[in-house]
C-alpha cells in the first residue's frame, strides 16, 4: 500500500520568515493519508487589507514513498462571512513536515489558498477548506484572518 500525505504549507510573513513553510494538517489518520495533530488551525500572522487578495497557505500533497506530488482538489467547505476565497494552482512551497522525514526540504507545487476581505470590512473572519486526493483521502482546515482597512 502506497502512503500519501497532504501537507498545508503557509507563508509566514508575520513571523519574519522568508518564503513558505509547511504545517501538518489537523489530526487525521484515514487509510493512506496520515497527518499528526496540531493545536489550532492556521492563523495569518499579519492582518489582511480589505479588497486585496492575501495568500493564506499553499496546500500540497505528496507520496511519502518518493516525495512525488499528488494533485489535490481544494474547495471551500464553509465560506467566510466578510470576504471571498480563491485558489491558485502551481504555487511553490518547501515541505517542512513529512511522516518519515524523507520529504523535508523538498520543493513542491500545490494550490495557493487566497482570502480577499470585502471592501469596508474589519475585524476577524474565518473559512474552512477541504483538500481531496484522487484516491479520496481528505483533509479539512479552518483558517482565521484579521482584517484591516
Amino acid at each position: 500500500m502506497m502512503r500519501s500525505l497532504i501537507i498545508i504549507a503557509g507563508l509566514a510573513v508575520g513571523l519574519g520568515l522568508a518564503g513558505c513553510s509547511s504545517m501538518p494538517a489537523s489530526g487525521l489518520s484515514t487509510g493512506s493519508l496520515q497527518t499528526p495533530d496540531t493545536a489550532a488551525g492556521p492563523v495569518r500572522g499579519t492582518p489582511v487589507v480589505a479588497d486585496r487578495p492575501a495568500r493564506m497557505y499553499v496546500w500540497a500533497g505528496f507520496k511519502e514513498k518518493d516525495c512525488s506530488p499528488i494533485d489535490a482538489a481544494v474547495v471551500v467547505s464553509k465560506a467566510p462571512a466578510k470576504g471571498t476565497v480563491s485558489f491558485r494552482p502551481g504555487q511553490e512551497t518547501t515541505i517542512q513536515f513529512s511522516g518519515s522525514g524523507k520529504c523535508v526540504g523538498q520543493r513542491l507545487k500545490g494550490t495557493g489558498v487566497y482570502y480577499t476581505a470585502s471592501k469596508g470590512q474589519t475585524g476577524t473572519d474565518q473559512f474552512t477548506a477541504t483538500a481531496t486526493t484522487p484516491s479520496g483521502q481528505t483533509v479539512t482546515r479552518t483558517f482565521q484572518v484579521r482584517i484591516v482597512e
